[in-house]
């Protein structure tokens, strides 16, 4: 397409290069100046956009306790987003695009136990989902044509998965505190949170957000109290690994993360 006030001449060999030019063949033609001509290339092709998962603004939330004598406890809870922005996805399909629209981010139901054994040892469970039509979506998966033993594929839109669900599994022994010299704790957990359950937090410990949006991991890691006030800790995560399938501008593939290592140590005041 060109849209600019240049001589004919000039305009009807640009118009040639337009129908006749591709970027992929390693052309020298410098785009910045037909940029500043106000002339216009269009090129047909697939992008690449990571998902986001949006932060909640606004959410209420309510929980239930109960305890069972000195050693069981159960929890319910639930937590639903309020005053959504209206949120637009665009994803290919053939040679256009389509949209989905979502106004309601999470409504999310869990569960948890938690069972302590002896004075040092406790075993607690979480489960919980996220049943919204978003964590569906995001939860979800493009749809490829794909000619077996070529590069060739074509993208036909977007199916919608399960009901995005997540859980971790703990076991803790021993207590870290800062004002008793000595003390120490150790810990070994396994997460697992689909694509579409998990809107951002503190990193659950020694492990980044990006290592829990669809991820599976599992890791161990442990405290220590070397002097009164002074905690260090330090924590390893092994082969994270993605739950579902990754689009990628080739089709989509199962992906890792590898292992990841934390040391900190915090000081109070």
């Amino acid at each position: 397409m060109v849209s600019a006030d240049i001589a004919p001449v000039v305009n009807t060999i640009v118009s040639y290069l337009a129908k006749s030019w591709k970027p992929e063949d390693d052309s020298k033609l410098p785009l910045h100046i037909l940029e500043e001509l106000g002339i216009v290339i269009p090129q047909i092709g697939t992008v690449l956009v990571q998902d986001q998962i949006a932060p909640l603004n606004r959410a209420a939330f309510v929980q239930v306790k109960h305890q069972f004598g000195d050693t069981v406890g159960v929890q319910a809870w639930y937590l639903r987003s309020v005053d959504d922005d209206t949120h637009a996805i665009a994803y290919a399909d053939g040679d256009h695009n389509d949209a989905a629209f979502f106004d309601q981010l999470a409504n999310v139901i869990g569960l948890g136990a938690a069972w302590r054994i002896g004075d040092n040892i406790r075993f607690s469970y979480d489960w919980g989902q996220n049943r919204t039509d978003f964590g569906r979506f995001m939860n979800g998966s493009t749809l490829y044509t794909h000619e077996a033993g070529t590069s060739d594929f074509s993208i036909n839109g977007r199916t919608n998965g399960g009901t995005p669900r997540f859980w971790v599994a703990r076991v803790d022994i021993g207590k870290s505190d800062t004002d008793k010299p000595g003390s120490w704790n150790a810990f070994a957990d396994y997460k697992y949170f689909q694509h579409g359950s998990f809107f951002g937090g503190n990193g659950t410990e020694g492990v980044p957000d990006r290592y829990l949006d669809g991820i599976k991991s599992f890791t161990v890691g442990g405290g220590y109290v070397p002097a009164k006030d002074l905690l260090l800790e330090a924590f390893y995560t092994f082969d994270a690994k993605g739950i579902g399938r990754r689009d990628t501008l080739y089709g989509s593939e199962n992906f890792t993360l590898g292992d990841y290592v934390r040391v900190q140590v915090t000081h109070r005041f």
